[in-house]
């Protein structure tokens, strides 16, 4: 590549776009780690900056390159990266601005992140070596060889703007500042912190969506307003709050268009021989193949739920068995109570058939009104509620007629 390519990627409007949406996501990760008492502003003291509870600010640069090397990884951070002594160069005013402010520098620190990887960077050793030995001299030295090293005349003004600040400014200022280098995928860090915090990729995902595109929103309208954009702790809470409710909303479980093999010997099957002998549905009936149908498409449905795709947790699953074997047992004894007392007091049960089959259609029926729901999500609907009461009649956990344990008992 040669250099007239080189300046033209770096000045093409792609580029300039990918580093703005960079501190735009940048700013959204930090948003989420927000603490009480915080405030963070987007384009108001510097890129990015968080005023804390303690009055001290940080101040944040996020740098963004598109540039590679030949090995197709982003290219280094150099010691002398014009990205990073633009930075410095900002601070330095910064700095020199607040001069009369002799708390300024016990109160800011600086952070600049970019997605250059750093490859043993002279300056970044510097300033590493510093925050340990202290020795301003080392750092205006190296300055002063960086300065001789450079034949870029914006390089050499920018070094020399940082030396201005005095060798006690600069001895506070690298005291303060932290260069975080290889930074990127920054959207899949969001994703991953909201998985953290929610344990479920497809609510992170959610919220993500709704989460950037308010931010972006609420941006737009305070900046074209000529209103800064920062947003407190409360603040962050009362306007985006409901972009997290998703992880709290009842929600309806997905549905796929799974291929559905009917058994051979429809009437075979429990869960139609028991309807069958209560005169509910008559042999050679269509209704057995669309009862049958119902069922198999429930249970293909919840084995995707719970065993292969894990949204429905292991003690979901039995509660929402549970709650339906209860609606069907309280009803199905207040239908028997008075037949029930007169077996009990002697009465045989034979005498009953005919009353005990008009009262299991009508068990039957009031099942099949139930609109079923699993913990955590919407009603499943009256197809696959009653296709899940017809698998329980088919694995001998239910019946309808009075004496059904007896007579369809395993075995």
């Amino acid at each position: 590549m040669n250099k007239a390519q080189t300046i033209q990627e770096q000045h093409t409007a792609g580029a300039q776009s990918i580093g703005f949406d960079y501190q735009f996501y940048y700013f959204m990760l930090l948003a989420l780690d927000l603490k009480m008492g915080q405030k963070i502003g987007f384009e108001v003291k510097d890129d990015i900056h968080i005023d804390k509870e303690d009055e001290t600010t940080i101040l944040f640069q996020a740098k963004h390159s598109i540039l590679k090397s030949s090995s197709g990884a982003i290219k280094n951070l150099t010691t002398l990266d014009s990205d990073l002594w633009k930075t410095l160069n900002i601070w330095a005013d910064l700095i020199k601005a607040n001069k009369k402010n002799k708390n300024f520098l016990k109160t800011h620190s600086f952070i600049l992140v970019t997605n250059k990887n750093e490859n043993n960077n002279e300056l970044i050793n510097l300033i590493i070596q510093h925050k340990t030995d202290k020795n301003i001299d080392d750092v205006v030295q190296k300055l002063k060889e960086l300065e001789s090293k450079t034949e870029d005349e914006t390089l050499t003004k920018y070094i020399k703007n940082v030396r201005s600040i005095g060798k006690t400014g600069l001895k506070q200022f690298l005291q303060k500042l932290t260069i975080e280098t290889g930074v990127d995928h920054i959207i899949e860090k969001i994703k991953n912190r909201l998985i953290e915090l929610y344990k479920d990729p497809r609510i992170a995902e959610a919220i993500f969506d709704s989460l950037y595109s308010n931010l972006q929103a609420t941006k737009y309208l305070d900046i074209k307003d000529s209103n800064k954009f920062d947003i407190s702790f409360d603040d962050f809470n009362k306007k985006f709050g409901r972009c997290f409710k998703v992880a709290s909303e009842t929600k309806p479980l997905p549905r796929r268009n799974f291929p559905i093999l009917l058994p051979e010997d429809l009437e075979s099957q429990i869960f139609i021989k028991q309807l069958l002998d209560i005169g509910e549905v008559q042999s050679g009936s269509e209704d057995i193949r669309k009862y049958t149908t119902l069922m198999l498409k429930f249970l293909r449905h919840f084995t995707y739920w719970s065993d292969e795709e894990n949204f429905i947790l292991l003690t979901e699953a039995e509660e929402f068995k549970q709650e339906s074997i209860s609606k069907w047992a309280n009803k199905f004894k207040s239908k028997y109570r008075q037949i029930e007392n007169k077996i009990n007091s002697g009465s045989d049960i034979v005498e009953f058939e005919e009353d005990i089959k008009k009262l299991a259609i009508k068990l039957v029926e009031y099942v099949r009104e139930q609109n079923l729901s699993i913990p955590g999500y919407s009603s499943l609907g009256i197809d696959f509620s009653n296709g899940h009461y017809y698998a329980l009649s088919d694995n001998l956990e239910i019946g309808w007629h009075y004496d059904w344990e007896n007579k369809y008992k395993k075995g």
